[in-house]
């Protein structure tokens, strides 16, 4: 059975025409664009996710994708030993907005939702989290070195330098949590996306990306991407300025966006392809040219108060030292 047959015998949808929208494969109908998402045993992050969705359509982002229920009225359609969760398109974004600007309007819709995912948040997390997932990939490298895996030398040869970046991302957020009181309602949980890369300049924004965590999680991974490739000062500080006319941070807020910096998550993202994949041969490059790429990144992090802007020893602000 096919997407096609999927849409017609299921959801009484029958597509005129293939479509690709964000490198995703879908079929026109109506008017409306349809795409096919496999659920992988990820059912409740998904309906989470779902119910998200419903609520940031309600509140005006127009060009969220919405799942649909089947003729059944079920979420999920299972076929071929698989199940399946339909995504409907109704409206497109077709116009660029400052990223600072939209993604401070995002946040301020999702702090108004007024339950805290149980399955996709991370607000409050992040020292577990970063914990486990540093415990998690030793665990692999070390399993692909007794694996004699081809792979196992570059990833032994960067372990410790990742290992020294993560803890002292831990011990920064820790300190963070323990002695950082300057918070208000700005620093609560919102909805947020698992890595923010400006998607609001794209046509729709995918619910399968959508997670709940601290503001600071965006306004970090936006900066990290604007820090790995070289974009200016003055896009940073635009990219700021235009969040903070909306939402002001606060000096948690600050020192939590400083923390996941630091961590370095897009080493790890790098990473996992090599450890999980059944055909890592040709990822390692990828991976390597992340690793070339530190250096640079490392010299635009240092410094990183003063260049947005704030006075850290007025702020009583911390960085650390060896940057």
């Amino acid at each position: 059975m096919s997407f096609r047959e999927l849409l017609s015998d299921y959801y009484q949808i029958h597509p005129e025409e293939k479509v690709m929208i964000d490198d995703r494969a879908g079929f026109l109908s109506d008017g409306y664009f349809y795409f096919n998402m496999e659920s992988r045993n990820l059912e409740t992050i998904q309906m989470e996710q779902t119910v998200l969705a419903y609520y940031l359509r309600e509140n005006g982002i127009r060009q969220m994708a919405l799942p649909i229920k089947n003729m059944k009225e079920e979420w999920f359609t299972e076929y071929r030993n698989s199940k399946f969760l339909i995504y409907q398109v109704t409206e497109r974004n077709m116009k660029r907005e400052s990223p600072g600007r939209s993604l401070a309007l995002f946040h301020q819709i999702g702090s108004t939702y007024g339950f805290e995912p149980q399955t996709i948040s991370s607000y409050g997390e992040w020292k577990r989290l970063w914990i486990d997932k540093l415990t998690l990939f030793e665990e692999w490298i070390h399993q692909q070195v007794e694996d004699r895996n081809a792979i196992s030398k570059i990833l032994l040869d960067t372990l410790p330098y990742i290992i020294g970046m993560s803890e002292n991302a831990i011990q920064y957020l820790r300190e963070t949590e323990e002695t950082e009181s300057r918070f208000s309602e700005m620093d609560q949980g919102t909805v947020t996306f698992l890595r923010f890369q400006d998607q609001f300049n794209r046509e729709v924004l995918w619910p399968d990306q959508l997670g709940y965590d601290h503001p600071a999680r965006d306004l970090a991974e936006y900066i990290r991407l604007l820090l790995l490739t070289g974009q200016s000062e003055e896009a940073l500080l635009e990219f700021i300025r235009d969040y903070q006319i909306i939402r002001p941070l606060t000096l948690f807020s600050w020192r939590l966006v400083y923390a996941r910096l630091l961590f370095p998550i897009h080493l790890f993202d790098a990473m996992e392809p090599l450890l999980i994949s059944e055909h890592p041969s040709g990822k390692e490059e990828e991976y390597l040219h992340m690793i070339d790429r530190q250096g640079k990144y490392e010299e635009r992090l240092r410094d990183f108060f003063m260049k947005v802007g704030i006075d850290k020893g007025e702020a009583g602000l911390t960085e650390v030292e060896w940057l």
